[in-house]
């Protein structure tokens, strides 16, 4: 049979990235990309559980998607206490009815050398950078894997999950370490019906990096060295999400996608 004849219509058109009846979680919602991914998702038909710890400014994500005429709720969080995790959880599959796609996009940076990073510092990027999504996937899996067979888990790692930069090392590290998750996973649920996927921001203005967006010297040095001569803007990652999120990347598993104007192209 021909290829063409063994596809149905629906899966050639744009229906393959309708989220419709989608319930998807999106942690650090409150701002910044979080935010961005959350309304993007909401625009494409997914009810989507909004989860950070400002209730205000998660109250404000999800009045932006109702204005936008999607679904969204709030849900106030320490994603790395495992108790509250598993709380979270639990209540969003009740209040949704299950959970279908799981974004780990909740992240924290420093910027200091090694010989001036405290543990306490260093202890508190690999909390929110990689115990917060261990403990994320691990609490919904078996809702994942009882979404037939659409579960998605999408993972905000990062460029600096491949190459280094220097005075960055415990995020550099957690990002490299988010990454080795992500392929992980997606070998022991590759049978299972869940896609595991990490997608990889380049240089991006949130409020996260607004100091180096300010500092006209380290503003330069980025767009100089990014080939599309510019910062990343939370909209560019829509897309990307949206993909990962839909039945477009079914077939697609244990993979990092670079949004990063080319950065690591060179």
């Amino acid at each position: 049979m021909p290829i063409s004849e063994a596809l149905a219509p629906d899966e050639t058109g744009p229906g393959i990235f309708d989220l419709t009846e989608r319930r998807v979680i999106v942690t650090g919602a409150s701002r910044g990309l979080g935010r961005q991914l959350a309304r993007g998702l909401a625009a494409f038909g997914a009810s989507v559980a909004c989860v950070a710890r400002d209730q205000a400014a998660l109250d404000e994500t999800v009045a932006l998607i109702e204005a936008q005429g999607g679904k969204a709720s709030a849900y106030v969080a320490d994603l790395g206490d495992p108790d509250a995790v598993t709380s979270l959880i639990e209540r969003v599959a009740i209040d949704m009815g299950g959970i279908d796609v799981l974004l780990n996009n909740a992240g924290v940076d420093h910027d200091s050398p090694i010989e001036e990073t405290s543990l306490e510092t260093w202890e508190k990027v690999i909390e929110v950078n990689n115990r917060s999504v261990f403990l994320m996937i691990q609490a919904a899996s078996p809702y994942l894997r009882a979404s037939g067979g659409y579960g998605k888990v999408i993972n905000i790692a990062s460029i600096l999950g491949t190459v280094a930069m220097r005075d960055n090392s415990a995020y550099v590290m957690s990002k490299h370490a988010a990454i080795g998750l992500t392929k992980s996973i997606a070998l022991e649920w590759g049978r299972r019906g869940v896609q595991v996927n990490a997608l990889c921001p380049g240089f991006l203005v949130t409020d996260m990096t607004i100091h180096s967006v300010s500092d006209e010297a380290s503003s330069k040095w980025i767009t100089s060295r990014t080939p599309m001569g510019r910062w990343g803007q939370p909209s560019d990652y829509v897309g990307a999400a949206v993909f990962l999120a839909s039945r477009a990347s079914d077939f697609m598993t244990g993979q990092t996608l670079y949004i990063d104007g080319g950065w690591t192209a060179q």
